[in-house]
């Protein structure tokens, strides 16, 4: 259950106050972003709004019912950052080190998964041509 609330909450904040360019955008136009977080501004802002507002005192009840004990608390966290940071698409070398768990998590003897497709699958399901 922790895995999986950590998920649906990271998807409802991956964004919230995300201005609508790149990174790298916010990174020529020497954005307050940029500078205060560096790489990935956008993600991390939204994680730290996002937490910070989890970590109101209203919301302690709600924090007790996510994680008991301190291991919990802090792979919930760790989890709620990995996953928003995996939003960042365009990030070559967050892409790169997920390219490498997706490879070490589902490589078969010949490095691609047996059941992987060769082509990008359309909409129905069905390969491409």
């Amino acid at each position: 259950p922790l895995t999986q609330f950590a998920v649906l909450l990271s998807a409802l904040i991956h964004d919230v106050d995300h201005p609508g360019v790149p990174n790298s955008q916010l990174a020529k136009e020497g954005a307050p972003l940029a500078s205060l977080y560096g790489r990935s501004a956008a993600e991390l802002n939204s994680l730290d709004l996002a937490w910070n507002l989890l970590m109101e005192d209203k919301y302690k009840t709600l924090r007790r019912k996510i994680y008991a004990t301190e291991a919990e608390f802090l792979r919930f966290r760790q989890l709620m950052v990995n996953i928003v940071l995996a939003t960042d698409i365009m990030d070559k070398d967050l892409g790169a080190l997920r390219k490498g768990r997706w490879n070490k998590a589902f490589a078969k003897k010949g490095g691609i998964p047996e059941s992987a497709p060769t082509k990008s699958a359309n909409r129905s399901g069905d390969q491409d041509e």
